[in-house]
């Protein structure tokens, strides 16, 4: 029977180990409150008095609370270590995901600058060619000139970004002045109202009305054009509608103008719908107020702060329960007055990190209580029992603070447990002396574990400062990975697109308008083959789980990403948990906010991803939360916390 009561705790407490190792939170409480209960019952069954069965029960959760604790570190310890190794072994990918970033963004600038400006170059020259008035020709030409000459100082990085809504009214104006395209988009009418937007939000808008002008100019030119661009408190809209026609130039597109122009949109938080609409065509963005960052947490239970919550419960479970339990217990109107004490003892070290000094203060606070002898054991007594609750406390100031704060703590525990100590029924003479040679002698015993903490933070401090040289080194040669093929492209495929619009100036300054038509197809055929050969991923393998891998990642998917908040000195390990919680994710539109608790990110997730992203971020001891949810998807949120 002896036996029996020996192995059934130390097997529960493997099964509860194993279970917060490798099972999520959610499992791991469940078994760690089945385990409670038994043992509760047991001592029930066995015939004990209710105190006893209560102080079972606390007992026994105090020591699962323990357990509990070392599986969750171990089971994010491990997660660190296997994100660390994934992370280090992308490195021989990373420099091709940041090529490919590159090359999507030069993609998309290409696309932005010279398949527009191409686009109403060709358009304006063929329907010049339909008419016989010199004037209307010759501003066709001086049109064709102008706008190659545009373009081309675009693609030189010449032309200042889009930071207002009110750059919008030039380029209508481009479009629908005189000879803005031979008088194929020359029924445009314009409104706007908004004044102001973020500099990300106004250049997404104006690639909205120039991407949508464009294609109005291919597929249906001499539409009559609506647009509009309409601000209001907290919302940006931007509409172009137009009245439809015969597709004259359907052949000039490149395919992927409103497929990247969805994924600008929805970087900024909004949302792109296109689509026909009585017989024409309606392009349509919807802009909400930029969110900053989700005042997501995660539980504390499943993250470091389960450590703390062990620490009370145990503490709670060496004294509360430990004196209910049968044999030489405190009568009960001690325990009147022991019940409160040992809770005043045990509840501060939920703030031993945070607020160490109040923390402390609280702890010591019991014991003049005890020394004017109102409790049962005496001052000194109690003081040995709980000690190890100060040395915790003392621990955490190495660990988290400054060494004058630990020193002064040491000080006080010893000051106030030597006199404990000294005030006990087994000093004899004169206490005063006591006092003065046992107070040096708690201090000394308690200085090892503030050197402990010490220790620990040096340890911490270091590895940091290894992984934050690593993570700089690892900067700088994708910097300059970056930096090589930016001036590569620049050298190579830019410049053939450079070259085409100076044959479209060098046509229109003889005044030709076929070839000035011929230069400007030619270029976008060319243009359809550089964005085909940018948009070619370099690796044979998928991007790798950075945040370089991330950007590739979205971009291939078609997935807007907003973030919000700087990346700058994300751990590895947390990179790692970004891609992979993204890379989890569908839909279009998903925000990461960097806080300096963690990492939010909110997105769409069918019903298994969801299963799978709940155990990963339970693994980084973070959560995930739903919103929403629909059929086998709906939003999601998870939280992974520093």
């Amino acid at each position: 029977m002896s036996s029996l009561l020996l192995w059934c705790p130390l097997a529960g407490a493997a099964l509860l180990y194993g279970a917060a190792v490798r099972a999520t939170a959610g499992v791991t409480v469940a078994v760690a409150a089945g385990l409670v209960a038994a043992a509760t019952v047991t001592a029930a069954v066995c015939g004990w008095r209710p105190p006893a069965v209560a102080g079972a029960a606390l007992s026994s959760g105090g020591v699962a609370a323990v357990v509990w604790a070392f599986g969750r570190a171990r089971r994010r310890a491990r997660t660190r270590t296997e994100a660390l190794a994934a992370h280090r072994a992308a490195g021989t990918r990373a420099g091709d995901a940041v090529a490919d970033a590159v090359r999507l963004r030069m993609a998309a600038e290409l696309h932005d600058t010279a398949a527009h400006r191409l686009t109403g170059i060709a358009v304006a020259a063929a329907a010049a060619l339909h008419v016989t008035d010199p004037a209307l020709r010759e501003s066709a030409l001086r049109h064709a000139g102008d706008t190659a000459r545009l373009a081309r100082a675009e693609l030189a990085g010449a032309q200042a970004g889009v930071v207002a809504p009110a750059a919008i009214d030039a380029l209508v104006a481009g479009w629908s002045g005189p000879g803005a395209g031979g008088g194929v988009p020359a029924r445009v009418h314009y409104r706007r109202t908004a004044t102001s937007a973020p500099p990300e939000v106004a250049a997404a808008a104006y690639r909205v009305v120039r991407e949508a002008l464009t294609n109005a100019a291919r597929y249906a030119p001499g539409a009559r054009v609506e647009i509009a661009v309409l601000g209001e408190p907290g919302r940006l809209t931007v509409e172009v509608r137009d009245s439809g026609g015969e597709e004259a130039h359907g052949d000039l597109g490149t395919g992927t103008g409103l497929a990247g122009l969805s994924t600008t949109v929805a970087t900024c938080g909004g949302t792109l719908t296109a689509g026909p609409d009585a017989g024409g065509w309606t392009v349509r963005a919807d802009f909400p107020a930029p969110a900053g960052a989700a005042p997501a947490r995660g539980t504390w239970w499943r993250g470091p702060r389960a450590w703390d919550a062990a620490l009370v419960g145990l503490a709670v479970a060496l004294t509360m329960g430990a004196s209910l339990l049968p044999g030489d217990s405190p009568p009960p109107r001690h325990l009147l007055v022991l019940g409160p004490l040992f809770a005043l003892h045990a509840l501060p070290l939920w703030w031993r990190v945070r607020r160490p000094a109040w923390s402390l203060a609280a702890m010591l606070s019991i014991y003049p209580v005890a020394m004017a002898g109102w409790t049962e054991p005496p001052a000194g007594d109690l003081f040995l029992w709980g000690w190890w609750v100060e040395l915790a406390q003392l621990y955490a100031f190495g660990a988290y603070h400054r060494r004058r704060a630990g020193m002064l703590a040491i000080l006080a525990v010893g000051l106030v447990g030597g006199l404990a100590l000294a005030l006990g029924p087994g000093i004899a003479g004169d206490r005063t002396a006591a006092w003065a040679v046992l107070g040096p002698a708690v201090a000394i015993l308690s200085a090892p574990a503030w050197a402990a903490g010490v220790l620990v933070a040096r340890l911490r401090a270091r590895r940091r400062a290894a992984e934050t040289t690593e993570r700089d080194v690892l900067a700088g040669r994708l910097a300059d990975v970056a930096r090589d093929e930016r001036e590569r492209i620049a050298a190579g495929l830019r410049r053939t697109a450079v070259r085409h619009a100076d044959a479209v100036v060098t046509a229109a300054e003889r005044g030709d308008l076929e070839a000035v038509r011929d230069a400007a197809r030619a270029g976008l055929d060319t243009l359809r083959r550089l964005l085909g050969e940018l948009r070619r991923p370099a690796g044979a393998d998928g991007p790798p789980p950075t945040l370089a891998g991330l950007e590739v990642l979205t971009a291939r998917r078609r997935a807007g990403v907003r973030h919000v908040g700087d990346p700058d000195g994300l751990a590895p390990e947390l990179e790692v948990g970004v891609f992979r919680t993204v890379e989890g994710m569908a839909g279009e539109r998903i925000t990461v906010s960097y806080l300096p608790e963690g990492v939010l990110v909110e997105g769409a997730a069918g019903r298994n991803s969801r299963r799978r992203l709940r155990t990963l971020a339970d693994a980084y001891g973070g959560t995930l939360t739903t919103g929403g949810a629909t059929g086998d998807g709906g939003d999601v949120r998870v939280w992974l916390p520093r």
